[in-house]
């Protein structure tokens, strides 16, 4: 391969995105390979009542559509297939997916509002590659791997490879940005995900495809057409740039532990799940999950294994339900061998901040405790275990506080204000933004304005951080940067 020759169609500056198609119903399917040549539908509940959300073809050919009740469309096909497709199944697909096109690109972002949608960034891998074609068809291949349906396009920008994923069902590598955009404005809208009503209302303006949709007035977008409209409308048109945002492998919540030999009646075994569930349960609230079920394994002497699933009767972090039911569990278990290793996994589903402040506990503050618990910590630790934030001078936000040995816990005196000013809770380090879905626009009410930059820093090393605050759909405000050297987004702290 000629080298020299490579740059103007290699993968710098690449962005492809990955659509597998309809990824409920390619699920509902994988489980069920016999219904493949039959009508199927992913339905929301099964009972009679519960709208219709997938179809394969061959529902669509007798008549069935999306919306739909189930009792309807069995009216229209009596061998019609339905099933139903979780969440938490959904969000394994996800990570199975993630996980197999790491091994294509470092940089993988999953989208956090069309499951089945995927980013990769493409750059600097003309060097382990033959050819972007021979990248995307390595990709395929392994979803293909998966038995999932998937296409793949290599573009140049989030935008327009999306849309011609959508609408293609192929591997596909667009030779430049004139290409690309030529093709994405053929794209028909019926192939985007929209919302029925606007659809309905584009349809009857004679609006069928992006091109149309980009040559309509961009300022009475939102006015006539809602704000779906204008999302969509500034994302095709390049409004809203935004950089890939890759997003790391979450690690599973899962622990394991040996087990002495005389451990196998309920009880004991009980205590050793606590001891696995209490640090699971916290990780869980960290990233804004609360249980859902439990899996645990245990494995015997003869090296046969015993698992279980308990399944709580709404996402929980209260380790005392969760244990009560394992404790029922096990008093139905005997073991023909002594258990030897103890597995223990949690299915965490995704909460918002406010109903993650419910689940948790919130007691009331105890100042002599508190300080008795602090001093058993400092006698344990040493002094410089216990510390207190104190504001100091410097050019960056982390550098404009430090922390000094704690003296006294004071009662907290509020003081009464007419206008509440926003409070940071600012991270000693900023963190990576990983897994969150942001917009935007900057949250309502007083405070600094939704983009500041930060520049400076030469006599140490340079610094360009582009800060906003957004608003995550877990409910939170966070203060973040764009930091221009390293191309990636920090979270510097959250607005409480």
């Amino acid at each position: 391969m000629d080298r020299a020759g490579a740059t103007p169609k290699s993968a710098a500056g690449r962005t492809a995105c990955i659509n597998i198609r309809a990824l409920p119903l390619q699920l509902l399917l994988r489980s069920h390979p016999q219904w493949r040549e039959r009508p199927v539908a992913v339905v929301e509940e099964e009972k009679p009542l519960s709208p219709i959300l997938w179809l394969n073809a061959a529902a669509v050919r007798g008549g069935i559509r999306p919306g739909m009740k189930y009792a309807a469309a069995l009216s229209l096909d009596r061998g019609l297939c339905a099933g139903t497709v979780s969440e938490a199944e959904a969000a394994a697909a996800v990570r199975q997916v993630h996980g197999a096109l790491d091994r294509f690109s470092p940089r993988v972002e999953p989208s956090t509002e069309e499951p089945g949608i995927f980013w990769v960034d493409a750059g600097g891998l003309d060097w382990l590659y033959a050819s972007l074609e021979d990248w995307a068809g390595q990709m395929h291949a392994a979803l293909s791997a998966l038995e999932l349906s998937a296409s793949v396009v290599v573009g140049f920008g989030r935008f327009g490879a999306y849309a011609i994923a959508r609408a293609r069902n192929a591997v596909a590598v667009l030779p430049s940005v004139e290409a690309e955009e030529a093709e994405y404005r053929k794209v028909g809208l019926v192939h985007l995900r929209l919302e029925p009503k606007l659809r309905e209302r584009l349809d009857k303006l004679a609006v069928h495809t992006v091109g149309d949709f980009l040559a309509l007035p961009g300022e009475r977008i939102a006015r006539h057409l809602g704000e779906q409209a204008r999302e969509l409308y500034r994302f095709a048109a390049g409004d809203r740039p935004l950089p890939l945002q890759p997003r790391a492998l979450p690690e599973p919540l899962q622990a394991r532990m040996e087990l002495d030999d005389n451990e196998s009646d309920a009880r004991s075994l009980l205590f050793r799940v606590s001891q696995l569930l209490a640090p699971l349960l916290k990780a869980a609230g960290e990233r804004y999950q609360a249980a859902a079920a439990l899996r645990l394994a245990f494995r015997q002497e003869n090296g046969t294994r015993h698992r279980c699933r308990v399944q709580a009767a709404e996402p929980t972090l209260d380790a005392r339900i969760l244990l009560e039911l394992v404790g029922l569990h096990l008093e139905t278990v005997s073991f023909p061998f002594p258990p030897v290793e103890l597995r223990l996994e949690v299915e965490g589903v995704g909460v918002t901040a406010d109903k993650l402040n419910l689940l948790q506990e919130n007691p009331d503050r105890d100042r002599g405790s508190a300080m008795r618990a602090l001093a058993r910590v400092r006698a344990e630790f040493g002094p410089g275990s216990v510390l207190t934030a104190r504001l100091a001078s410097g050019h960056l936000p982390e550098a404009r506080f430090a922390w000094r040995p704690f003296g006294k816990l004071a009662a907290a005196t509020p003081r009464p204000v007419a206008v509440r000013a926003l409070v940071r809770r600012a991270h000693a380090r900023p963190r990576v933004l990983e897994g969150q879905s942001v917009n935007w626009q900057a949250p309502s009410g007083p405070g600094p304005p939704p983009e500041h930059l930060v520049s400076g820093g030469w006599w140490v090393r340079e610094v360009r951080r582009d800060y906003r605050f957004v608003d995550t759909a877990r409910g939170e405000t966070l203060w973040v940067y764009y930091d221009h050297r390293r191309a990636r987004w920090y979270v510097q702290g959250r607005v409480e």
